[in-house]
């Protein structure tokens, strides 16, 4: 697999992950937790970065966060795959593949589906499966519908149309993210249909925060690293760098 941009630039991108997992963004609504920073800036490495070249930067990043901190890997040694599929699916639609990243958004849906149809098997609230991934359920409707122009978006000038292309592109990875960690929770850790009940009208505004606070960061910095001549994004030019 070709790597979209220069192996340097996927250094830097993992040692940015690695970086953001540590800053504490925003507390989790009705707990004691905080969010990092890495919700936000990861989408924006497979943006920036590409599909293969993000979701590399992100593996690396997220495995040097676990090695650092242990106590941040809340899924063991699985935890870099959250990140990893973040910044995957986010440079999946960024860069034109939207079809590959609603089939990867799908396939995490029917995970879940499955999932959660044999684990909360009986328990009390377990209808709460079929409507708990809504916000994921619409994003991979807009990933179908405008797919094709996300990219077109990014690749402009125009810096309305750009935050618009980030903004669906980082909502598709961190939404994807989510959903995975969400099954790791359930299958490692037993979780309950009822503790999902409680995070039903959190998690979509966490996550909608996230994509609008990758949007704000994203647009200045693409639109400055044009700039300075680093076509970066969906326009940039992949190289022959290869893994």
């Amino acid at each position: 697999m070709k790597l979209e941009v220069p192996i340097s630039y996927v250094a830097a991108g993992a040692a940015i992950v690695a970086l953001a997992s540590y800053i504490p963004a925003f507390p989790v609504i009705g707990s004691g937790a905080t969010m990092s920073a890495g919700m936000f800036i990861t989408p924006l490495i497979g943006i920036l970065l590409g599909p293969i070249s993000g979701m590399l930067a992100a593996a690396i990043g997220g495995l040097i966060g676990e090695f650092i901190a242990p106590y941040i890997a809340v899924f063991g040694p699985l935890t870099f795959l959250l990140p990893t599929t973040c910044a995957f699916v986010a440079g999946l639609v960024a860069f034109g593949r939207w079809k590959e990243g609603a089939s990867a958004e799908a396939i995490l849906l029917a995970v879940w589906y499955i999932l959660t149809s044999i684990w909360w098997q009986g328990q009390e609230g377990a209808e709460i499966r079929w409507y708990f991934p809504f916000l994921h359920i619409i994003t991979l409707i807009l990933v179908i519908v405008i797919g094709p122009r996300i990219s077109e978006w990014i690749a402009t000038r125009d810096k309305k149309k750009i935050a618009l292309g980030i903004f669906l592109a980082a909502l598709a990875g961190t939404i994807s993210q989510h959903l995975l960690g969400n099954a790791f929770f359930i299958a490692m850790y037993s979780g309950p249909a009822k503790v999902f009940a409680v995070v039903l009208f959190v998690y979509p505004i966490e996550r909608l925060l996230a994509a609008t606070i990758a949007t704000i960061i994203g647009v200045p910095l693409l639109l400055g690293l044009r700039k300075i001549g680093m076509e970066l994004g969906p326009s940039y030019k992949p190289v022959s760098s290869t893994f």
